[in-house]
């Protein structure tokens, strides 16, 4: 039992997968409007083949009615039906749909002018109505606004004008089932048009949204190391400093122009993707981290004291210096000065920034491969920091200024 069920399952899944795929082939918002029109178009014409004939075969049964005309008429009706499905398979669109929409309304007019107003056949033209915007595509406009103008005048051709001749001998009885299935058949072509448009107005949504996204992820993304650049970090450091302490970390590979200059901008972009990865596995999520610039990195450090933050920068200079790059038959090692500046609430996140590249010069002047602090109160020049006992600076052994 669980077995058959399983199986039915699964039959039922690949079965609605199969009809999505379908719909998706007509009106997925990946293909374009020309293509959606064509097999719209095929479809409709397909569909009114099918329907002419099943007219036919339901009008063999009133053989004596005097339908001989009517039937000569649907039988042309659904040569040229198949007809435009063969175009529309061809990719002519255009041929396709005014072909199919052209004999529907000769259909009609001929059926009405056989049987009366009381068959409903021109209940279609409802239907018709909505069609026309399906079919054809919004360089085909005129094409609309011609068979719109002339479905209207046509429904009132005939509910009003065409009347059967005294040849026919269509029971009522007869004539009210056929109005029945007609009516039935329009509200089901124009609640399945209805559908269309609210899928295609839902994918159009979609695709828009999709294409926002990716725009906006390609404006605040750089593409290289795949971090963040300028405009969420500023952001990012705006709301920092509004919410609490934090820290800012600016870090700077060392002769990074001498290894562009030596081994090419193919290795420079490894690199550069190589230690922008080493942020993002090291950094905790809350974390924030971004390419400044060039080879410079920026950190935004939320709830964090300038020790500990100094101390984490620490963890990733380390981490750097210890990496090995392969690229094009060589492997590189760099190593980074960084520079670390604390803040507090007081909405003043660029002058933070600037303390971080002040500290960033800080290491840079002792001798690269280091982490630099200023603080909140350390603010002085540069060029005085040797004389400042209050920056701090923590460097790996052996490091000397100059390297």
């Amino acid at each position: 039992m669980a077995t058959d069920e399983g199986f039915a399952a699964g039959a039922k899944r690949e079965i609605l997968g199969n009809f999505a795929r379908l719909i998706d082939l007509r009106t997925g918002a990946s293909h374009s409007e020309a293509t959606q029109a064509r097999w719209t178009a095929h479809d409709f014409a397909l569909f009114a083949a099918l329907l002419t004939v099943g007219y036919l075969a339901y009008y063999l049964h009133w053989a004596d009615a005097g339908l001989g005309r009517l039937f000569v008429v649907n039988v042309t009706a659904a040569c040229l039906h198949f007809a435009a499905v063969v175009l529309a398979r061809r990719g002519r669109q255009l041929a396709a749909a005014l072909v199919a929409v052209t004999t529907a309304n000769i259909q009609i007019m001929a059926a009405v002018q056989v049987l009366g107003w009381e068959s409903g056949l021109h209940l279609y033209l409802i239907a018709g109505g909505v069609l026309v915007f399906v079919i054809f595509t919004e360089r085909q406009a005129p094409w609309r606004w011609f068979f719109i103008l002339g479905a209207a005048v046509t429904f009132i051709v005939c509910q009003t004008v065409l009347s059967p001749g005294p040849e026919r001998s269509v029971p009522v009885e007869k004539l009210t089932i056929v109005f029945s299935i007609n009516a039935v058949l329009t509200l089901v072509l124009v609640s399945a048009l209805a559908g269309l448009f609210y899928q295609r107005t839902n994918q159009a949504k979609a695709a828009a949204a999709r294409s926002a996204a990716t725009a906006e992820y390609l404006a605040n993304t750089d593409v290289l190391t795949g971090l963040s650049n300028r405009r969420p970090l500023i952001e990012a450091l705006e709301a920092r400093g509004l919410e609490g302490d934090y820290v800012v970390a600016i870090a700077d590979l060392d002769h990074f122009k001498a290894l562009n200059d030596e081994f090419g901008h193919q290795c420079g972009d490894r690199v550069l993707a190589a230690i922008a990865s080493g942020f993002k596995d090291r950094l905790r999520v809350t974390d924030s981290v971004g390419r400044w610039g060039g080879e410079e990195f920026i950190v935004v450090l939320p709830h964090t004291g300038i020790e500990q933050g100094a101390a984490l920068m620490e963890l990733l200079r380390e981490q750097a210096a210890e990496t090995v790059i392969p690229c094009v038959g060589h492997v590189h090692r760099v190593t980074m000065s960084i520079g670390v500046a604390d803040g507090t609430a007081d909405g003043l996140s660029h002058h933070v920034v600037k303390r971080a590249d002040d500290a960033l010069y800080d290491a840079k002047v002792a001798g690269r491969d280091a982490v630099s602090t200023r603080g909140l109160a350390e603010s002085l020049p540069a060029e005085s920091y040797q004389e400042n006992p209050r920056a701090s600076r923590i460097r790996r052994p052996g490091s000397t200024p100059g390297r």
